[in-house]
């Protein structure tokens, strides 16, 4: 058995495709909307025990494998090296061509670096500071070790030169953004390069699949020259900060079993929350919440309550991330703890830990929080006040994704302001006209990695209907066998399918899918057949065994009057042409044919 059909067998594509969307059981098979097309009406299926997938809207599919690297933009020995780490198999195969992989080769040096980060800390004496710190802040033993939390002394090249003992190239610990080089430096006897993290607490980051692609570095002692209070991997091959959310990739199965998300501000509060038994929170590390974190999110939930910083920066963050997750469609709540209790959720905490659980409980959603602080003490007779409330509350009212919605806490707004809400929807069509293009994206179709796809012809459509379901109930073939047409199938996978179905029977006077399945395998054209047997049939009559051969005999004489119009309008098109041309005897034969239609 190969590597991969091990991983595969091992693995669940429901389970793994179920991590990045949502989908139903739909029969035999499971059901959602693709995420690589624009589509309203889902159309992208998965065959459990085949352990395939595949989009009728885009054409898109295959196995596992081809899912993740879609979804990561992974070549295929990242996949597998994913994949394979995923199912517990140790992959030879493949082991060269993954080795030779610059991202795998740069995850190998950040795993090894934060092990040195985390031994560092728990075994050696200068690390004594960095355990005292982690104690004053309330920090457990377990959690140490669960977060992976380490420490690196005040020196220029000691993390640099462990890596480079280990066999790592000095280039790929610059690519890392772990070695920083000088102006002429010298990459044969690495003079001219040091560590970026000197000092500092560590604190690995990690994917969503708990891979360590960054680094944060608080620093233990602020000098002139430390650099920040914290330092963080720069932009690399791994590491986005846009695309990272710390914590995920331990809280996302409790995201999804309470299907919220809480958000926090820093590393230190994501930890103490865990430690404190609060698991669905996550961070984005002092940024704003971006269009790729929410992407993250909704994998596992739509719905998220937001703390921010009591401090100016926090709240600012904080803010621009609440627009642009109710422009994408998130519901939002807003974390408010009382004001002076603490000024973050670590600190709420360490004073009472009830508090902080009790204003997780109460969040409040962030059109009534933006009613609230904008219109608390309003003077109402003074319009210009009124105005200026109105355009900081429309600003947010235009953010929301759905219509209704926006219809009705623009009405909610006239009834504060008594103001009549044709007036504020006038109001609201103004700011959606002078909002900078991009901006908004509360009409835009949902997220997406391509353009909407053309659709198919209804012809293509009933083919496939009409397969999908003669392959569920073979034993129908033989009634319907000389009826068939190849022009009803104007699909090539399914043209060459019935050619073979047809072959087949008159051999046999049977059809066997799985006989048949075989014998496409031997052109490499089997996968046709699956794909037909993921298809969604589109009609809305229950079919049994007792209607299924009325179905399939509707379906027929369906696609005998979809082929003739369609032939029709090629023959219409073909006249006009022989006009153009003066192909007398061509434009008498396309005539009797048109008549014969």
């Amino acid at each position: 058995m190969t590597d991969t059909q091990t991983i595969k067998d091992r693995l669940d594509i429901v389970q793994i495709i179920g991590e990045y969307l949502p989908i139903k059981k739909a029969g035999a098979n499971w059901k959602g909307r693709c995420p690589f097309h624009n589509e309203k009406s889902p159309s992208f299926m998965v065959h459990q025990d085949k352990q395939i997938w595949h989009c009728f809207g885009c054409g898109k599919g295959g196995d596992v494998f081809s899912f993740v690297q879609e979804m990561e933009g992974l070549t295929f020995p990242e996949a597998l090296r994913l994949l394979a780490k995923r199912a517990g198999v140790e992959v030879d195969t493949f082991a060269s061509e993954i080795n030779q992989s610059q991202r795998n080769r740069l995850l190998e040096i950040n795993t090894a670096a934060a092990y040195f980060f985390h031994r560092f800390l728990l075994d050696m004496d200068a690390a004594k500071p960095a355990r005292d710190y982690l104690e004053r802040r309330e920090l457990k033993k377990q959690t140490i070790l669960d977060w992976q939390v380490g420490y690196i002394p005040d020196q220029w090249e000691l993390l640099t030169k462990y890596l480079l003992k280990k066999g790592f190239g000095i280039d790929d610990l610059v690519a890392a953004g772990l070695t920083i080089k000088r102006d002429g430096a010298d990459s044969v006897s690495g003079r001219g390069y040091y560590d970026r993290f000197r000092g500092r607490v560590m604190f690995p980051i990690s994917d969503t699949h708990g891979n360590v692609v960054g680094f944060t570095g608080r620093v233990l002692v602020e000098t002139e020259n430390s650099g920040g209070k914290y330092v963080n991997t720069p932009q690399t091959l791994l590491y986005d900060k846009s695309r990272v959310l710390y914590g995920l990739h331990k809280a996302k199965a409790e995201i999804k079993a309470k299907d919220l998300a809480v958000l926090v501000e820093g590393q230190m509060d994501v930890i103490a929350c865990h430690q404190a038994g609060m698991t669905n929170v996550i961070a984005a590390s002092g940024t704003a919440l971006t269009t790729e974190q929410i992407k993250l999110i909704k994998r596992y939930t739509s719905n998220i309550a937001i703390a921010f910083d009591a401090d100016l920066a926090g709240q600012k963050a904080g803010m621009r991330g609440i627009e642009v997750a109710l422009e994408e469609g998130l519901r939002v709540k807003i974390i408010s703890i009382p004001d002076g209790f603490a000024k973050d959720a670590d600190e709420c905490l360490k004073k009472d830990p009830a508090v902080w659980f009790q204003a997780v409980e109460k969040a409040t959603n962030v059109m009534d929080w933006y009613f609230a602080t904008t219109l608390t003490g309003l003077n109402r007779h003074d319009a210009q006040a009124k105005q200026r409330a109105a355009a900081i509350l429309l600003e947010q009212i235009s953010r929301l994704p759905y219509a209704i919605e926006r219809d009705d806490w623009l009405k909610r707004l006239g009834d504060e302001l008594t103001i009549e809400p044709s007036i504020l929807r006038e109001e609201s069509k103004k700011i959606k006209r002078t909002r900078p293009a991009g901006d908004s994206r509360h009409e835009r179709a949902p997220l997406a990695t391509s353009q909407p796809v053309a659709p198919d012809s209804l012809l293509i459509h009933l083919a496939r209907d009409f397969w999908s379901l003669l392959l569920n109930f073979p034993e129908h073939y033989g009634a319907l066998s000389a009826s068939l047409r190849k022009e009803y199938f104007a699909d090539p996978a399914v043209g060459s399918l019935y050619e073979k179905a047809q072959s087949l029977y008159n051999e046999s006077s049977s059809l066997i899918v799985e006989t048949l399945r075989a014998r496409l395998a031997l052109d490499g054209t089997a996968e046709a057949l699956d794909i037909l047997l993921l298809h969604p049939y589109s009609s809305t009559v229950e079919v049994n065994t007792n209607t299924v051969k009325k179905e399939l005999e509707q379906l027929l004489a369906r696609l005998h009057e979809e082929s003739r119009r369609e032939r029709g309008k090629e023959i219409q098109q073909e006249i006009v042409a022989a006009e153009k041309q003066g192909d007398a005897a061509r434009l008498e034969a396309l005539l009797i044919e048109l008549q014969s239609l």
